[in-house]
């Protein structure tokens, strides 16, 4: 961006850089209408492209399967901005506090998007194939979080037993669904941010007892 004779003017970078941002979000726009209309698998990526007036070869250059544009690009953003969150945590911020607040970021972001995440998740639920290749997602995502925990223990001198970081991880997939299915099913005045503070604290307060109450012990 520069400035001509008081004139702001965009870079074309910048530019195309938005022209390209647009079209991404007009094929999934187009993409999860045409899929609430038609069904998944009777949806096929030139539907999708001339619902935008753009050619499949285009689609592709966006994403790289028709399951990728419910799934992918804005996903994986989002999860990667979580894990950078994560990663920057202080280094004496126990894991389970840690992660706590990465996820709580991603919030601010769902709060504003509440119509289309439930015709997301409502797509995914009518198709077969969409629900075995979320549960891909969703493994890629914990390993990539529990990646994220070891090396913050590794830099911190502590332990880092795998176990417990995959428990850590999944516990916390686990608060974002369950946060999130409570959200969608509730009044559209209710907080997705508060539901999923919620949800770790009763994690937290199922594996941390609380002081002066003894913890529960398998029968012997």
């Amino acid at each position: 961006m520069w400035h001509n004779m008081g004139v702001t003017i965009e870079a074309p970078e910048s530019l195309r850089e938005r022209k390209k941002a647009r079209t991404q979000e007009a094929l999934q726009s187009a993409a999860l209408e045409l899929f609430q209309r038609q069904g998944f698998e009777h949806t096929t990526v030139e539907d999708i492209a001339a619902a935008c007036e753009v050619s499949p070869r285009t689609f592709f250059r966006y994403f790289p399967t028709k399951s990728d544009v419910l799934l992918g690009s804005d996903v994986e953003e989002r999860r990667d901005r979580m894990l950078a969150l994560l990663a920057a945590q202080p280094a004496n911020c126990p894991a389970w506090a840690a992660l706590r607040a990465a996820v709580l970021s991603l919030t601010q972001e769902y709060e504003h998007e509440r119509e289309r995440i439930a015709a997301r998740m409502a797509v995914i639920e009518a198709t077969p194939s969409l629900r075995a290749t979320k549960s891909e997602y969703q493994r890629g995502w914990d390993d990539a979080v529990v990646e994220v925990l070891a090396d913050r223990a590794r830099r911190a001198g502590a332990p880092a037993d795998p176990l417990t970081l995959r428990l850590l991880a999944g516990a916390g997939t686990v608060a974002l669904r369950a946060a999130v299915d409570m959200w969608l099913a509730g009044p559209k005045s209710g907080s997705l941010t508060q539901l999923l503070r919620e949800a770790f604290d009763e994690l937290a307060a199922g594996l941390e007892p609380p002081t002066g109450r003894r913890p529960v012990t398998a029968p012997r």
